[in-house]
C-alpha cells in the first residue's frame, strides 16, 4: 500500500536510536518535504527550532509558466499582475524572468505568488530540472495561431519534475484563431491537468477566469500555511526585501543572527530549504559557490545564458575562454563574480574545462551536430542500450560534462555523442533523440570495467529526475549467435534481476536457433556489480517499519547514500587522504608513482585480518596509481617522515598508540 503520511509527529525526533527515515512518496506537509528528505537529523533540528522560537506560517508559492518560444508567456505573466497591461513586442525571454503578484486568499491571508517565466528555446531546457520544482502551480501556454506547441514534451517534463503538481493549459487565441484540444485524452494521460482555458490577450477575453483559477489552485497547494519556525519567516522576509542580487555567506549568517538564529547549522538548514524551493541559490557542497547566497536566481541564470547566447560562442561551437567571459559579463552587476558565475555554469552541467588548458571551456549543447569520422573496431563489442518512455532533453550533454576528462584526444565529441578512451578501452555513447534511445558500444581490453563506469554515470543522471524517469536498460545476449553481433537480442536489466532474485537461472535467446543462456552471466558479462557494491554502496537497504497511532506506516532503512562524485572522479581524483592519530605521534607522507607501497602503522584500533592480494582490474589499478599523495598527521602537529617512491617497492613504518595493523 502506498504511504500517505502528511505529517510526522514531533515525538519521533526523541527516538535517539533512530538514524534513518525513509519517506519516499509520502505527501508530507509537516515538516516540509524539503526538510524531511534530508533525514532524521534535519527533522530533529526543525522541531527543536519550532520548540524554541514558536510557529509562523508562510503563504507563498511559485507559478511556473512554460511553452514554446514566442507563445506569449511573458505577456501572460504581465496580464496576471495587471489586466490593463498593453500588448507590445516582447523580446524572447533569456533563461528565466521572475515576477511577483500579491493577493488576498478566501481566508484573507496575504498571499505572495512568484511567477517564473521560462524561456522556451531549446538551449534553456538544460536548467529546467533545477527550477521546475514540486509544490508549484504550472501553466502551459499554447499559441493557437502557430500550432507549434509540443504538448507531449511539455506535459511530460512537468510530470517528471513536479511530482504531479496541478497544471493549467492556456490557449492564446491570437486574432481569435481557435484550436481544438482533445481535453479528455490529455487528462487521461496526464492526471495533473486541471483545466484548459482560452483567452485573447488583445481583448482580455477569458482573462478574469484565468486569474481567478490561478488564485484558487495556487492558494490550495498542499503545503500552503504549513508551520515554520518564526525565525525562518523573519529571515525570508528580510531576504525578500533585499535589493541585491547576491550576498556573501557571512552577510547571510549575520542576517540570521539578527533575526533570532543561534546555531550555524540552523542557519544553513534554512538556506538549504530556500534553495530547494528555488527562492534563492546556495550550493553548500561547492567550495566556491558555498561562499555566496544568490538572492535572485534569475540574475544567475541570465548571466549563464548571456554566455551561451553570445554569437561568438555560438559560432565557435560552444568553445570559450575566461577572457571571453570577461567581455560578456562586463556589466557592473557581474563585477567580481565571474568565477562564481562560471562555477554556476559547471554546476548546472552546462560546460566543462578542456583538460590540459588553463582557461578554455566547452558548452556541449552548442557543439556541432555533425558526427566526426573515426575508426571503430566492431569485433567482439560489448553493447548496451537505454530506451525511454519519455526522454528529456539534455541527458547526453550532462553525460559529456560528467565524463569530459576521458574524451578521446578531446576531439571526438559532438552534440549527440562522444568517444571515450581509458587505457586501451574505448566507449562510443550516442543519443538518438528521435528514437528515445542511448546506445553504448565498448571495444578493447577491459570492456566491462568501462561499461560499469558509463552506465553508472548515466544512471546517476537518470536518478536526478526525482527518480521518476521511466526507462529500460537493455542487456545484450551472450549466446553463440549474439556474442559478436552488432545487433544482438536484448533483455531488460530489471527483468533479469527479477528472474535472478526469484531463483530462475536460465532463459532463451529470441534469435534463431534460440540458445539457452545463463541469466547471472548475462548481467555479469556487462556490469561488474561487485565493483559497484564495493566502491559505490547504494540501494541495498535493510527496511524496518514503525506503526503510528493513525495506522500509517513509516518505513526506515539503513542504506548508505552515495555522494555526488562521479565514478571517474573517485578513481582519478582520489589523490589526498589524511590519516589522523588522535593520540599524538605521527610519521610519514607517502607518495607513490606506479609503485607498490606498504606502510606499517600502530594506532588505537583493533587488528584487522590480513587479506590476500587479489588480481586487480584497471579501475582498481587506476585508483592506486593516482592515489599519489597520502598525508599522515597528528592533532598536535608532530610529523616524522616523508617517503617518496617512483616505480619502486616502498615500506614505511609509522608508530603511535594503538595495536599494530598492516595497510597493504
Amino acid at each position: 500500500m502506498k504511504n500517505q503520511l502528511t505529517s510526522i509527529p514531533e515525538s519521533i525526533s526523541q527516538l535517539t536510536n533512530l538514524t534513518r527515515l525513509y519517506l519516499y512518496k509520502n505527501p508530507l506537509e509537516t515538516p516540509p518535504i524539503e526538510i524531511a528528505e534530508k533525514g532524521i537529523k534535519a527533522i530533529r533540528e526543525y522541531f527543536q527550532q519550532i520548540k524554541e522560537e514558536g510557529t509562523d506560517y508562510l503563504y507563498e508559492a511559485k507559478l511556473l509558466i512554460m511553452g514554446e518560444g514566442g507563445a506569449a508567456k511573458t505577456t501572460l505573466a504581465n496580464k496576471i499582475k495587471n489586466p490593463n497591461y498593453q500588448l507590445q513586442d516582447e523580446d524572447s525571454t533569456k533563461g528565466i524572468e521572475v515576477h511577483q503578484w500579491n493577493f488576498y486568499t478566501a481566508n484573507r491571508h496575504d498571499f505572495q505568488m512568484n511567477i517564473w517565466d521560462f524561456g522556451g528555446q531549446e538551449i534553456y531546457h538544460a536548467t529546467h530540472q533545477f527550477f521546475l520544482t514540486k509544490r508549484s502551480l504550472y501553466i502551459l501556454v499554447a499559441d493557437t495561431r502557430k500550432e507549434d506547441t509540443d504538448f507531449y514534451y511539455w506535459l511530460n517534463i512537468a510530470e517528471l519534475l513536479s511530482d504531479n503538481s496541478p497544471l493549467l493549459i492556456i490557449k492564446n487565441e491570437k486574432q481569435e484563431r481557435k484550436r481544438e484540444i482533445n481535453q479528455r485524452a490529455l487528462q487521461g494521460q496526464f492526471s495533473n491537468i486541471k483545466e484548459i482555458l482560452a483567452t485573447n490577450f488583445a481583448t482580455n477575453r477569458g482573462l478574469e477566469k484565468i486569474r481567478t483559477d490561478i488564485q484558487h489552485y495556487i492558494s490550495n497547494l498542499p503545503h500552503i500555511g504549513s508551520a515554520l519556525p518564526k525565525t525562518w519567516k523573519k529571515v525570508r522576509e528580510v531576504l525578500e526585501t533585499d535589493g541585491r542580487n547576491y550576498i556573501s555567506l557571512e552577510e547571510y549568517l549575520s542576517i540570521c543572527e539578527k533575526n533570532g538564529f543561534k546555531k550555524r547549522e540552523d542557519k544553513l538548514q534554512l538556506s538549504g530549504y530556500l534553495h530547494d524551493l528555488g527562492v534563492c541559490l546556495h550550493f553548500q557542497d561547492d567550495p566556491l559557490l558555498n561562499k555566496t547566497v544568490i538572492l535572485k536566481p534569475e540574475w544567475g541564470t541570465a548571466a549563464v545564458y548571456k554566455a551561451l547566447d553570445n554569437p561568438q560562442v555560438y559560432d565557435n561551437f560552444g568553445k570559450f575562454t575566461k577572457d571571453d567571459l570577461t567581455n560578456i559579463w562586463h556589466e557592473d552587476k557581474y563585477v567580481n563574480m565571474h568565477g562564481e558565475l562560471l562555477q554556476l555554469m559547471i554546476k548546472f552541467k552546462l560546460c566543462y574545462k578542456i583538460p590540459g588548458t588553463s582557461q578554455t571551456y566547452i558548452a556541449p549543447q552548442l557543439l556541432t551536430e555533425a558526427q566526426p569520422e573515426y575508426d571503430w573496431d566492431e569485433n567482439n563489442n560489448l553493447i548496451l542500450r537505454y530506451t525511454y518512455e519519455f526522454m528529456p532533453k539534455g541527458i547526453i550533454t550532462q553525460f559529456i560534462v560528467a565524463m569530459h576528462e576521458d574524451i578521446e584526444e578531446q576531439k571526438y565529441v559532438w552534440k549527440s555523442g562522444v568517444i571515450l578512451k581509458k587505457n586501451q578501452t574505448r566507449a562510443e555513447v550516442i543519443e538518438y533523440y528521435g528514437k528515445r534511445e542511448i546506445k553504448i558500444r565498448i571495444s578493447g581490453q577491459q570492456k566491462r570495467d568501462l561499461m560499469t563506469i558509463v552506465t553508472h554515470e548515466l544512471d546517476k543522471i537518470h536518478s536526478s529526475y526525482n527518480n521518476r524517469l521511466k526507462y529500460n536498460k537493455l542487456i545484450p545476449c551472450n549466446c553463440a549467435t549474439c556474442k559478436n553481433s552488432q545487433n544482438p537480442h536484448f533483455y531488460k536489466f530489471d527483468k533479469l534481476n527479477e528472474w535472478k532474485s526469484n531463483g530462475r537461472q536460465k532463459t532463451n535467446c529470441d534469435n534463431y536457433p534460440y540458445y539457452e543462456v545463463d541469466i547471472p552471466s548475462l548481467i555479469d558479462d556487462v556490469i561488474d556489480q561487485d565493483m559497484i557494491r564495493e566502491f559505490f554502496p547504494v540501494s541495498y537497504p535493510r527496511n524496518y517499519t514503525i506503526n503510528n497511532s493513525s495506522g500509517s506506516v513509516i518505513h526506515i532503512n539503513d542504506n548508505q547514500i552515495i555522494g555526488s562524485q562521479t565514478m571517474t572522479q573517485k578513481f582519478v581524483n582520489d589523490q589526498s587522504r589524511k590519516i589522523e592519530n588522535q593520540g599524538g605521534n605521527v610519521s610519514g607522507n607517502v607518495l607513490g608513482d606506479q609503485s607498490n607501497i606498504t606502510a606499517k602503522v600502530t594506532g588505537n584500533s583493533p587488528q584487522p585480518e590480513k587479506q590476500e592480494l587479489k588480481k586487480l582490474g584497471f579501475l582498481e589499478v587506476e585508483k592506486i596509481l593516482n592515489d599519489q599523495s597520502r598525508k599522515i598527521e597528528s592533532q598536535d602537529g608532530n610529523v616524522m617522515g616523508n617517503v617518496l617512491g617512483d616505480q619502486s617497492h616502498i615500506m614505511a613504518k609509522v608508530t603511535g598508540n594503538s595495536p599494530e595493523k598492516m595497510i597493504w
